[in-house]
């Protein structure tokens, strides 16, 4: 599969940003999500504005990142180091561009007090909530970013596979964590997209589980949930493991998971209600009498973030399009005894899907 060098892809994606404020008559769009510029224009530092014009971009950051912003800024996009405040220096800008009044901003991201600075620093300016206009387009992947995860799946399964040996009676959830996290590191990951999730015996029945001080036991379901980073893009995998044989119900619980799993895949495709995916592994649970024991969505989108759009659960009100790359993570959770989740990473494509993850879904007995 052929791809864009990363400056031309950036570039058609301003341009579509900019479609975007001309479709729904805005003047400008200030990106005040880290995520969303680096998207844009290939930022990567942790303090900046975008703001985005018909004819312009301009990147407003502080003087730490003069040197960086230089060497990762798409060509087109300008750079403004602020001198004291971010704020300010946004305000000075918007005194020198060409834009009109009516210019948006990310209202998922500026907080209460940063909306009330935008109107003491930028009076001029109307303000309006800008929605999800760069998240929606955020959530197709290009080619090029499809190579990223799965790259970051491939590094997450190949730390996994080390890190097997380890998961033996008498060591702890915090030990095995820890592991997990270096070997992540060694096979390539960058910053971990979350920290993972390392939860045994009862404690496996709780979704996000904090990785304890409990040592494993024999007999103990133990669930692994963990992602590595390539080039800033995330990977989201959870399996399961027991240690010694499996019993009776530890298997029923993770067949009954492994069936969600294939049937929500088999679901999954370019032009299919995001609800339908979820409702297809709903229904296996369901069926099975575990209904009660699973009280969240089916999945997720991932990309630069590990949680995105679409939103893959019984609420939503989107349409899987070709590119999305969404988790299918169907689990039942049995309170004081244990649970099972299972999550694979899937390319939603015209007329099917691709699944990035390999590692086997299996049960593994240690």
């Amino acid at each position: 599969m052929s791809r864009e060098p990363a400056g031309d892809a950036r570039s058609l994606r301003l341009r579509r940003v900019r479609d975007r404020l001309h479709e729904v008559r805005l003047d400008g769009l200030l990106v005040s999500h880290l995520p969303g510029i680096r998207w844009l224009t290939g930022f990567t530092g942790s303090s900046a504005f975008l703001f985005v014009e018909p004819g312009s971009a301009t990147l407003i950051t502080d003087f730490r990142y003069r040197t960086q912003a230089a060497e990762e800024l798409v060509d087109g996009v300008a750079i403004s180091i602020a001198e004291s405040d971010l704020f300010v220096e946004l305000g000075r800008c918007l005194q020198e561009c060409e834009s009109g009044p009516r210019v948006g901003f990310q209202d998922h991201d500026l907080t209460v007090r940063d909306r009330r600075v935008l109107g003491e620093k930028c009076g001029s300016v109307l303000w309006e909530p800008a929605g999800s206009i760069l998240e929606d387009l955020r959530a197709t992947k290009d080619a090029g970013e499809i190579d990223s995860i799965a790259n970051a799946v491939e590094v997450a399964e190949t730390a996994l596979s080390e890190t097997t040996g380890f998961m033996t009676e008498g060591v702890s959830e915090t030990e095995l964590a820890a592991e997990l996290v270096y070997r992540l590191h060694r096979a390539g990951s960058g910053s971990m997209p979350f920290d993972p999730i390392v939860a045994s015996g009862p404690r496996s029945a709780l979704p996000h589980a904090r990785p304890g001080d409990r040592r494993l036991r024999e007999g103990d379901l133990l669930l692994i949930d963990f992602g590595a980073r390539v080039d800033g893009y995330c990977s989201d995998i959870t399996r399961m493991f027991v240690l010694g044989a499996a019993q009776p119900w530890q298997r029923e619980i993770h067949a009954t998971v492994l069936e969600a799993v294939d049937r929500a895949i088999a679901a999954t495709s370019a032009g299919v209600p995001a609800q339908d995916v979820d409702r297809a592994a709903r229904n296996v649970i369901s069926e099975a009498g575990f209904e009660k024991y699973f009280g969240h969505g089916t999945g997720h989108g991932v990309g630069l973030e590990v949680h995105e759009g679409p939103s893959v659960n019984a609420r939503s009100r989107e349409t899987l399009g070709p590119g999305n790359v969404v988790t299918i993570e169907p689990a039942v959770y049995l309170p004081g005894r244990g649970g099972v989740r299972l999550e694979e990473v899937v390319v939603a494509e015209e007329g099917g899907r691709r699944v990035l993850t390999a590692y086997p879904l299996a049960l593994r007995e240690l």
